[in-house]
């Protein structure tokens, strides 16, 4: 069993204080099980303001004309945009991991793991053990995919980690839910020229931020886009490769849309689940979040948890 005075679990926030405290020198270890950099990085933020970014240059584009300046059409590359990102985000996160190859301090270790014991962790398909005093979960979070028929038997619908890889456009998109990364997703595809339908259970797009900037927001979109507000999915088939999502209203009414590409933008659920947490005794609260005071501190003395995986804030 290797020892070591903190294991932190996850390399996106984490790897701040894995390093800060590695400076000090404390002996640390690092796991992570995918890609380096975390969610913001890899599945999130960077991205998706990368490819906004060639959204608001065809938004300009569009309205030249304000301007006094002519366009003759253009034409969208969309798999080009596509790989130009993630050839960047692929690039920053291997650098990351090579950054810390073949350092004793910070040690890390890139592979699988779960707790098997009291501030004990089972790496690999070794089942290499760490332990540590002080350990620091951020683990992050992964799309959830809401219960609704039909769904899991059919393959092929997109959540925001594979929409910013998508290598063709889709000519109609249907996204399920009405958050940030649904409206962000609307805009990046809609802007490009995909028909968007956005089936969201509340009266307004984003209603958790100011209601001011929720309505504005519904407001702009409904002007561009195919809005199904107070809509709940009912079910989801698909055939002869098309999408059929039906959808009920407030009065009942029972409404089909049809799309080539669905996208499930349906909110986060915390990667908690995947670590055997009550081996080492931390709770959760019943949404699967870690609980923390306000120090960061779980239940267990000497084990913290930041980011994603507490819920108090989805955004980096």
């Amino acid at each position: 069993m290797q020892k070591f005075d903190l294991i932190v679990i996850g390399s996106g926030s984490g790897l701040d204080v894995a390093k800060a405290i590695a400076h000090h020198g404390h002996k640390v270890a690092i796991v992570e099980r995918t890609k380096m950099g975390g969610t913001c990085l890899n599945r999130g933020c960077i991205p998706s303001k990368l490819l906004l970014h060639s959204a608001d240059v065809a938004e300009t584009i569009k309205k030249a004309h304000i301007f006094g300046i002519n366009t003759n059409g253009f034409s969208i590359d969309f798999r080009k945009i596509v790989e130009s990102v993630n050839t960047i985000i692929d690039n920053d996160s291997d650098r990351i991991k090579n950054a810390f190859k073949g350092l004793d301090n910070p040690k890390l270790f890139s592979t699988e793991y779960k707790f098997i014991g009291v501030k004990t962790l089972s790496c690999g398909s070794n089942k290499e053990e760490l332990t540590a005093e002080k350990i620091l979960i951020a683990a992050g979070s992964r799309p959830k995919i809401p219960d609704i028929k039909g769904l899991n038997n059919n393959t092929g619908y997109l959540t925001s980690n594979e929409a910013l890889r998508l290598k063709k456009q889709p000519k109609v998109l249907t996204i399920i839910g009405g958050g940030f990364i649904a409206c962000e997703l609307a805009h990046f595809f809609g802007s490009l020229g995909t028909e968007i339908h956005i089936v969201q259970h509340k009266e307004r797009l984003i209603p958790s931020e100011d209601q001011d900037v929720s309505k504005k927001i519904t407001e702009l979109y409904s002007k561009k886009y195919n809005l199904h507000l107070d809509c709940a999915a009912q079910s989801v088939s698909r055939k002869d490769s098309m999408y059929h999502i039906k959808t009920r209203n407030l009065f009942g009414n029972v409404i089909e849309v049809v799309s080539d590409q669905l996208l499930i933008a349906a909110g986060r659920t915390p990667n908690s689940d995947s670590l055997d947490l009550e081996k080492t005794g931390v709770k959760t609260n019943d949404k699967g979040y870690i609980t923390t005071d306000d120090y960061l501190e779980t239940n267990v003395k000497g084990i913290f948890a930041l980011g994603d995986v507490i819920g108090r804030y989805q955004f980096k």
